[in-house]
């Protein structure tokens, strides 16, 4: 988790996603206890035995051979394990798994039945099975309960490599499991050229080298598992993590990608005529290239397409064309394919989509999972795969990023996820009758990111789930009443901006009759950051962790019925430490009190660096401030006359 982030309308707003098929780094998990597991275990699951044998070929094709031993402590671990489920790509290489059994808390041993051992198809490639090769192995495994441990050796062998010549490596230990035994060894001719990176293991990065073969090996214990913590950044970013890779640098990496994908992007008389008629009266070159985005986003269809290396290849620009759908990098070609025939550059992006603002230093393809656009003319990133940004916005996952620009072959970065994109704010008005009812209304003030969560959700709702959300948003707000919304634009047309207002009104909210105090209400159809310090409910954070800056703005106002005395308001106040700073201001007009809540944070060490644990205090002080100026109350009423002795 990270500091305080957009998370307006959470219940509404759908998951992104879409990824580029690489190598994911292997997270190994943790070590047994013998015997039954205990009445309370700290942990769901642990490794007794971890193995993860490397050999690579002088043409970088490579088998792996990997040897899991896993206790199951708890019901959620059984739950857990009860299937595996390993992926693989059919035209690229083999999966044997070479045993797979269980072993009682008695030490009975059973086998998985060979039925039990099976094939399927790939989720990716059950929504487009004919053009797919993602497959599945699963083995089911029976009869577990808390204390069994599950246990399977698996080999796979790639025969044909993602890109000419490489082989990449990526273990990472995460301090959150617990290991007993683990060792990774890794295998090469010794004339490969190969980058070794390790920490927190033991074990060299300089190899021995036998019979013309360099050769690697790693250890790693761990007995307690970090407890979970607050905020984390990715596991890798500060957990023990082996890497290797046949390239030498990010640079070389990008340029095997473009070998394909230039190609892909070819123009065809059908993607020039389109891009005729999509531009069809628009001189303006920004312009141009703003249509050409639109049209993308809104008549691709995302689907994740692999054939053979297609989870790294795209496919050709023609071919996205002709079925209206592709993946990441089929958005990428053909948007590349449209620009180029309007004579503008550009280039595919790899990009790791949410995985934070570093690189590692050894170039490996699980860094990366997304691809988008770059267009060097206007300095300008284009996520065509997210439907409702528009041209100039990205997704927070898009933001901050260190990315790989395949066609010049150089390292970038994407726009900071600062204030002005990661802002939100709001102004809402309370009015209150004698009676303690009140009418109101809220009025968002969205940054980027915020506005692009509010598209997704508002282009699906229909006349039905649209009184279902109305009628959440009042009840989320503690409210007996009712709301509405009014759309100010269509959440479909990429060319305007897109908000929306929020009217409510609610029944017997306060009672004037009394003399009382009432803090500001929490307003429908908006996410205050009132609640901030139930992040930082911990004392301490014991991991990095990903700290973005931004603004929160929030401003009420509050109006009395005539004839109810307004006895006080609040003092002002403000707080400021490394984390950030922190306002409230009080003001009072007749019947009507106005305040003001603004909440900057900082990304404390820089848009390009991850916060560390001694950064968690400052935001837990900045926090517990603003918990503070939101218990404020504006006290009202007749305060009756003291009687005589």
């Amino acid at each position: 988790m990270a500091p305080l982030r957009n998370g307006l309308l959470a219940a509404l707003l759908l998951p992104f996603g879409s990824a580029l098929a690489v190598e994911v780094p292997a997270i190994p998990a943790a070590a047994p206890m013998q015997g039954a597991a205990p009445a309370e275990a700290s942990n769901n699951f642990s490794f007794a035995r971890y193995r993860a044998d490397y050999v690579v070929d002088a043409d970088a094709g490579n088998t792996q051979a990997e040897h899991y031993d896993i206790l199951l402590k708890t019901r959620s671990a059984v739950d857990q394990f009860s299937q595996v489920r390993l992926s693989y790509s059919e035209k690229m290489e083999t999966l044997e798994v070479l045993e797979a059994y269980t072993l009682t808390a008695d030490g009975q041993r059973r086998d998985v039945p060979a039925d039990r051992i099976y094939t399927q198809e790939s989720y990716s490639s059950a929504s487009a099975a004919m053009y797919a090769d993602r497959k599945v192995r699963v083995i089911v495994f029976p009869n577990l309960a808390p204390g069994t441990r599950v246990v399977y050796a698996t080999r796979r062998s790639q025969r044909q490599p993602y890109f000419p010549g490489y082989f990449g490596l990526w273990e990472t230990f995460s301090v959150f499991n617990q290991y007993d035994d683990a060792q990774v060894t890794l295998s090469a001719p010794a004339s490969l050229p190969m980058k070794v990176l390790s920490r927190g293991v033991q074990g060299s990065d300089a190899p021995t080298v036998r019979a013309g073969r360099a050769q690697w090996s790693w250890t790693y214990r761990r007995g307690t598992p970090l407890p979970a913590q607050n905020w984390t950044a990715a596991p890798w970013e500060f957990s023990p993590t082996i890497m290797a890779s046949t390239y030498a640098d990010w640079p070389q990496m990008a340029r095997a990608y473009q070998l394909k994908a230039g190609q892909a992007a070819k123009v065809t008389p059908q993607l020039q005529a389109l891009a005729e008629e999509v531009t069809h009266g628009i001189a303006d070159r920004r312009g141009q290239v703003d249509a050409l985005y639109r049209w993308v986003a809104r008549n691709i269809r995302y689907v994740a397409v692999y054939l053979g290396n297609g989870g790294l290849e795209p496919n050709p620009a023609q071919s996205v064309l002709d079925n209206h759908y592709g993946d990441c990098k089929d958005h990428v070609v053909i948007l590349e394919a449209l620009l180029a025939a309007k004579g503008i550059d550009s280039t595919a992006v790899l990009i790791g989509a949410g995985g934070g603002p570093t690189l590692p230093a050894v170039p490996t393809l699980g860094r990366f999972n997304h691809a988008i656009t770059y267009v060097p003319e206007f300095d300008l990133y284009l996520d065509s795969t997210s439907a409702w940004a528009r041209p100039g916005q990205l997704p927070d996952g898009d933001l901050g990023t260190p990315v790989l620009l395949t066609g010049p072959a150089k390292l970038a970065r994407t726009p900071a996820n600062d204030e002005l994109r990661n802002g939100m704010g709001f102004e809402a008005d309370f009015v209150f009758d004698a009676a303690g009812n009140l009418k109101g209304s809220t009025r968002l003030q969205p940054g980027d990111s915020a506005e692009i969560g509010m598209r997704a959700s508002f282009a699906r709702l229909n006349a039905q789930n649209r009184a279902r959300a109305e009628a959440s948003m009042v009840a989320a707000s503690g409210f007996d009443g009712q709301g509405r919304l009014e759309l100010q634009g269509d959440p479909q047309d990429l060319q305007q901006p897109f908000n929306y207002t929020f009217d409510f009104s609610a029944s017997d909210y306060v009672d004037f009759n009394l003399v009382g105090g009432m803090q500001l209400p929490d307003p429908p159809g908006a996410e205050s950051f009132r609640d901030a310090y139930a992040a930082t409910s911990a004392p301490d954070n014991a991991t990095p962790f990903q700290c973005d800056a931004s603004l929160r703005q929030e401003i009420y106002r509050v109006t009395l019925p005539p004839g109810v005395p307004l006895i006080a308001v609040p003092h002002d106040q403000q707080f400021s430490n490394a984390a950030g700073q922190y306002s409230v201001s009080w003001e009072r007009e007749g019947q009507q009190v106005i305040a003001r809540h603004r909440l900057r944070q900082n990304a404390v060490r820089g848009n390009d660096a991850l916060c560390q644990p001694a950064d968690y205090a400052a935001f837990r002080e900045l926090f517990q401030q603003v918990r503070r100026g939101f218990r404020g109350q504006i006290v009202y009423g007749r305060v009756p006359a003291a009687s005589g002795g």
